[in-house]
Order: C-alpha cells, then structure tokens, then sequence
C-alpha cells in the first residue's frame, strides 16, 4: 500500500468546512494513507472530525496529562506520555479510526492491509475493537515527527510506538479514535 498524502481537492474542503482549524494541521507532510477513504470518512462524520482537529490545534491539548478526553459522544483522545518501543504487534480495528499526533519525540508506524497479517495473537476483542497480530508479510513504514500526525482506518492495520532509529527513546503523542461509518 503506497503512502497518499492529503490532496489538494481535501485541503480546500477542510480549510472552507473549518475555517477555525490551523493550518499546520491539513499540511502535505501529514500522512492519509487512503485519500478516498478519509474523503468518505469525513463527509459522514464531519462533526467527530471536525472535533478532533479543533482539540488538536488548540495549545492547551499539548499541555494536558497523560489520559482520556471525551471530545463527542462518539470520538475520544488519549494523551500518552511514554517511551517507544523495539517491538510491538500488530493491531487492527473493525468499527474505528485511530488518528495518531505527535506533540514531542518521533514515531515509526508499520502499516499493512489486515489480510497480510500473519500469527494472530488472539481472537478479536469486540469490546476493545482490536484483534492483534504478531507480523506483517509485507509492511509499510512511516515515520510520524514532532508536530506531524497519520490517520489509520479499519482497511490499515498498524504496528504503533516503535523506535525509528531501533533505540527507545520518550515520545509525547495524542491518539484520537473517531468512529468509521459504513458507507
């Protein structure tokens, strides 16, 4: 799955939809992995996104301890304060959608399609959403820096808070989960 960065035709519709969003957060640098996914997931949930991205570029947010902030009903943001890791399995979701913002430190995501996973470690969590795997048969890599977010959909199972360089290192990042709708 090759990256796809944010296109111009979505940077306008976010900028005109939210014009009190800032700017730095709908920059090129940031990773959509699937444009038409994100373009659908948005027009059926503009208010979780909406939220999201208003949470995100106020200031304060970065400020806030590590824990849970509800934003919606629906939609809800982890502030972690950790340090990365040398391995970590694989995760995937079915009913939602992890945004994953980094306020200090870098990050290095794997991402793959679910069906090339490989060894699952469990059965799917239903409550949790998740179902873990150990590996990848072909994974992607992204490294996500201080500033700079990825958004993951259910179509995008990822392996989270590895090391870039292969070294732990501390990382401060937000983790926002939004509802994915079925079209």
């Amino acid at each position: 799955m090759k990256r796809l960065i944010l296109p111009a035709l979505a940077l306008l519709c976010a900028v005109a939809c939210a014009p009190k969003q800032k700017a730095y957060l709908w920059n090129a640098e940031n990773a959509i992995l699937n444009e038409e996914v994100y373009a659908q997931q948005y027009a059926l949930n503009k208010a979780e996104w909406d939220a999201a991205f208003e949470f995100l570029a106020d200031p304060k947010s970065a400020e806030l301890p590590a824990g849970t902030y509800n934003l919606t009903d629906r939609t809800y943001a982890k502030v972690q304060i950790a340090d990365t890791r040398t391995a970590q399995n694989f995760e995937a979701h079915r009913r939602g959608i992890d945004l994953f913002y980094i306020v200090e430190g870098e990050e290095l995501v794997n991402t793959c399609d679910p069906s090339e996973m490989t060894e699952p470690v469990a059965e799917y969590n239903e409550t949790k959403d998740v179902i873990l795997f150990k590996s990848s048969s072909n994974p992607q890599r992204h490294v996500v820096t201080k500033g700079k977010y990825i958004v993951l959909f259910p179509c995008d199972a990822h392996q989270p808070m590895l090391a870039p360089d292969g070294v732990p290192a501390p990382i401060h990042k937000i983790v926002v989960k939004l509802p994915y709708t079925q079209p």
